[in-house]
This record gives structure tokens, C-alpha cells and sequence, in this order.
């Protein structure tokens, strides 16, 4: 028996629809031009007759696939796996096809994965980008390609970056920490973009509640052991510092491990979901990562119409308290 559903075309939408060829088309593309009443006659029409969209063909004739290239930086991380899932879910959600792949924080491993990627059309790439990414490459990869960055801020780019917003997640958590009186307050965090702005944060909440007694500290690498260590040695300068500002989860429970009077005393600027080997909760600041993933869905669409994509999305935290024993 014959396939009912290749024998159906677009001109039979149409007719049944009542509407143009065109917009039928918009409809198959995600078009936001078209008014919602003819973009359901186009629907039932479509049910009604089985048709079905050749996307493959669709991209043959327009020179663009609907692949979107997802790369994410550490897929080993709780907080980018989430982000890979929402992302993927709302990208399928608007009929794109997605592919998932990781850089392992190399620079070398981000080039080279985005280079191949290149031979299989994509659509967009959707960037998590490593430390260190030129902004230079990154904006002639966006010269010839639609690309978004996520979670990471690339120093001088243009190329459009939806990431949480740092610098109120460094405020608030210093906030709720400065309720009570203190001595000497820190904020340590790695030599990162988004450590940079959760200090700025920080800073700018010490001065809103008059602290005249803080600093900011940096360490290389991002674990556990590092903190511990760092924070060993700064207590040796500074014995009296009565509470700690960390960049993340996995920061403070360095802190901790080095000074575990200081429990009730130390806030995340970035929570880090399902980390089995992170003891304690901390009062912290928690990212939206399935908001983050609709609003690169929105920076997308509108880079695929031509229309002018926000060159930064800011996308809210929110403030959760715990308790830590």
C-alpha cells in the first residue's frame, strides 16, 4: 500500500487550509510572522492529511540543516549535564535535531570538535566555551556561523552570550551572610569570568552594608583540595576572618574542611546539584538552567530570522537558605 503521507504536498495544505504556500512554510519553520489563527488552520490541515515535512530536502534547498551543535565544557559537571538535558529538551521542543558533545575543558579539544562539526551543515552552535577562548576565533566562527555562549562570558566577543546573571548571585549570598555582625569577610574564587563578577558582587554588598574589613582571594584550579589548601594558608595570615564568600559549592566545602568552626559562616555563590562527595549544604545562590536553555532558544530563532540578537542575556538567580548541619 502506498505511503499516504509522502503523496500529500504542501500545495494540498494550503487548499485545505485556506492559506498561502508561504504560509504554510512559516509554519513548517518556526516563523514567529505568522497570526496564531492561520497557524492552526495550517496544524489541522497538516493532521487532517498526514502530511509530513522533509526537513532533509527543506535544508538541501535553503543550505541550512536543522542541526544545532550543543558543546558543552565539562559534561562531568551535575550543573552542565542539567543544562545539556534542558537544552536538548527545548531544542527538540522547536523541531531542531541536537547533538551533545564535550570539550573536557581543553582549548585544543573545543577547536578541534567544533571543526568537525562544521562538515555536517549545523544550523547554530550552542557553546559552553572553555577558559581561555580567543574572542578572536570565536567571532569568525560567528561570521560564518549562527553561535551562542552559555554559562561563560568570552572577554571582548560579540558573539551572543546567555549566561546567569554573577554579579547579583555574589550580592544576594553576601547579603544574607553580612546580617550578622562580622569581623574580617572573603570571597574566594578561581581567576574565572564568573568568579570575577561574583566578587564584584560581593564587593558591592560590603560596601552597601559599610564592612570595611574584606578581600578577594583566587586560586588556580576549581576543587576541593585546592580551597582547603588556599584557605589553610590565608588563615595563617589572617586568623580572625569570621566568614567566607565562596565561588561555588565545591569551593566552600574546601572552606569548610579547613575550618570547620566556620559552618554557619560560609555562603555559595553557585550551587552544584547531585555532587555525592560534597558533604554540607550551603545557604547559595541557584541558577535556572532550564531558563537559561529557553532563552537560548530565543536568541536562536531570532538569529535564524535575521533579526538582531541581544548581544548578553542576564538570566536571574535566586537565593535558597539551608542549613548546614
Amino acid at each position: 500500500m502506498p505511503n499516504k503521507a509522502k503523496s500529500v504536498t504542501i500545495y494540498d495544505v494550503a487548499h485545505l487550509a485556506g492559506v498561502s504556500k508561504s504560509t504554510v512554510s512559516l509554519v513548517l519553520t518556526q516563523s514567529s510572522k505568522v497570526a496564531a489563527k492561520s497557524k492552526q488552520k495550517v496544524l489541522n490541515a497538516i493532521d487532517e492529511l498526514g502530511y509530513v515535512y522533509n526537513r532533509d530536502a527543506a535544508a538541501m534547498r535553503s543550505g541550512r540543516s536543522n542541526l544545532v551543535a550543543v558543546v558543552i565544557d565539562d559534561l562531568t559537571n551535575p550543573l552542565m549535564a542539567e543544562l545539556a538535558a534542558h537544552l536538548e529538551q527545548q531544542l527538540n521542543s522547536a523541531h531542531f535535531q541536537t547533538i551533545i558533545v564535550s570539550s573536557n575543558n581543553s582549548v585544543e579539544r573545543q577547536t578541534s570538535t567544533i571543526n568537525n562539526l562544521k562538515e555536517y551543515n549545523v544550523a547554530a552552535f550552542i557553546v559552553c566555551p572553555v577558559a581561555n577562548t580567543c574572542a578572536l576565533w570565536l567571532d569568525k566562527l560567528a561570521s560564518h556561523y549562527n553561535v551562542i555562549t552559555l554559562m561563560h562570558e568570552v572577554p571582548y566577543s560579540a558573539a551572543p552570550c546567555v549566561l546567569p546573571d554573577y554579579n547579583k548571585a555574589g550580592h544576594l549570598t553576601t547579603l544574607e551572610l553580612l546580617t550578622n555582625t562580622l569581623n574580617t569577610v572573603i570571597f574566594i574564587g578561581d581567576n574565572s569570568q564568573t568568579s570575577k563578577a561574583q566578587a564584584a558582587g560581593f564587593i558591592s554588598a560590603c560596601e552597601q552594608k559599610k564592612v570595611t574589613e574584606y578581600c578577594v582571594i583566587t586560586h588556580a584550579e576549581n576543587s576541593v583540595l585546592q580551597a582547603k589548601q588556599l584557605f589553610n594558608e590565608t588563615l595563617v595570615n589572617q586568623p580572625h576572618i569570621s566568614a567566607v564568600v565562596c565561588a561555588n559549592d565545591i569551593i566552600a566545602q574546601g572552606v569548610l574542611a579547613a575550618a570547620p568552626h566556620l559552618l554557619n559562616s560560609i555562603v555559595s555563590c553557585q550551587h552544584v546539584p547531585v555532587r555525592k562527595d560534597l558533604g554540607y549544604t550551603f545557604t547559595c545562590a541557584v541558577l535556572n538552567t532550564q531558563e537559561i536553555a529557553k532563552r537560548s532558544l530565543l536568541v536562536l530563532q531570532e538569529q535564524l530570522q535575521n533579526n538582531t540578537a541581544p548581544v548578553k542575556t542576564l538570566v536571574n538567580v535566586n537565593l535558597q537558605i539551608r542549613e548546614t548541619h
